[in-house]
């Protein structure tokens, strides 16, 4: 496993990472068709990619009859919170409030993002 400061997954590794995460286990050959599917790559493509991601500590495997059995390393909110935080850190100096200002500036949020941040700082408020 990684840290969570140590995820930086690229693009196609989130395709990959997202398909293992709601089918794993599943072996190179199953990921490569989906991917086919979905890409368009090819299977040496998808191949290169999960070895690469392995290496990362990304993924894993098992051995399971014929092939080997692939899985996420990481947790999806894992994931998802160092993508949070590495992108306000490179477009808001790190700053959600900064982040919020801007939308709430450029009219960017409807009626119903409004009630949820509401009813986020409510919750946050509850368990403080």
């Amino acid at each position: 496993m990684t840290e969570k400061n140590e995820i930086n997954l690229s693009n196609s590794e989130w395709v990959i990472m997202e398909y293992l995460w709601d089918q794993a286990p599943l072996t190179v050959t199953q990921i490569a068709k989906a991917m086919e599917k979905k890409t368009g790559w090819a299977k040496s493509t998808t191949k290169t990619l999960i070895s690469r991601m392995e290496t990362k500590g990304y993924l894993f495997y098992e051995n399971g009859g014929k092939a080997r059995q692939y899985y996420p390393a990481v947790e999806r909110s894992e994931a998802v919170l160092a993508e949070t935080e590495s992108f306000l850190g490179r477009l808001f100096n790190g700053s959600l409030g900064m982040m919020v200002n801007t939308l709430v500036d450029q009219n960017n949020l409807s009626q119903r993002e409004i009630k949820e941040l509401r009813a986020i700082l409510d919750k946050m408020e509850e368990v403080k």
